[in-house]
């Protein structure tokens, strides 16, 4: 009996060992478990976070790349059209100042020496387009209001005519005139251009009716006027640099 006893106890015993441990094996296989669930999702969490931190950078890489694009357009649009804006202001500057070529309505007039005889004791002098006539004509055009004017000479026959500008000087040279750089005989040719009624305002004007229209009348100098629709004044091709002005405020 008590053999028996003994023996059944050990059997409980085995039998309750054996189920602790399983339960503990299955136990610490759960821990195990978790904690490798929780580490892998660790790791995923940190990959997951460094990720979107990369994703952010990236985002602002590109912000600020498109921010310097968008910076660089309206820059190159500002110099385009800052480009055309001096570009206009120059072409408006390089037309006011007679280095480009112009077109327009205004008037003709030519000039000669006179084809009378000279009376005996008269100086023939009188008889010829002195450079004092043309002078009296461009200012007598530039006061009726022309805004260019050209003049060209018998002598120059097949050469552009000498254009006009602020630098112009009309100087006599012997039996020739010298207009810009240019020798020029008679018959002189003067052409202008100008508002509606520039050659009847021409006509009128005190700097021409002072002393060249005395002196046609009386000397019998060839003259002649006409108003044009359509005139082609040639550019000033010469030189316009000033030697000794400055912009006030460079001065050295």
């Amino acid at each position: 009996m008590t053999d028996r006893r003994t023996t059944w106890t050990i059997s409980i015993a085995a039998a309750l060992a054996v189920i602790g441990f399983v339960g503990a094996a299955q136990f610490n296989g759960s821990l195990g478990r978790q904690q490798y669930i929780s580490s892998a999702q660790g790791v995923l969490i940190t990959q997951v976070e460094q990720a979107q931190r990369e994703q952010e950078r990236l985002r602002d890489e590109i912000e600020a790349a498109e921010a310097r694009v968008q910076e660089f357009q309206a820059s190159n649009a500002g110099s385009q059209a800052e480009r055309e804006r001096l570009n206009e202001a120059l072409e408006g500057a390089r037309l006011k100042t007679g280095l480009v070529a112009v077109t327009g309505p205004g008037m003709v007039l030519e000039i000669a020496d006179s084809q009378r005889d000279v009376p005996v004791g008269e100086s023939r002098t009188n008889y010829l387009v002195l450079v004092d006539d043309l002078r009296d004509l461009v200012t007598a055009l530039w006061a009726s209001g022309a805004e260019a004017i050209s003049i060209s000479g018998g002598a120059s026959a097949g050469a552009p005519a000498e254009r006009l500008v602020a630098t112009s000087s009309i100087y006599g040279v012997g039996s020739s005139i010298l207009v810009n750089t240019a020798f020029l005989s008679p018959p002189f040719r003067i052409e202008a251009i100008g508002p509606e009624g520039l050659h009847d305002r021409f006509l009128t004007e005190p700097s021409y009716l002072a002393r060249v229209a005395r002196r046609i009348e009386s000397y019998g100098l060839q003259f002649a006027t006409e108003a044009r629709d359509d005139l082609r004044l040639p550019a000033y091709i010469g030189n316009t640099t000033l030697r000794w002005g400055v912009p006030v405020g460079d001065e050295r």
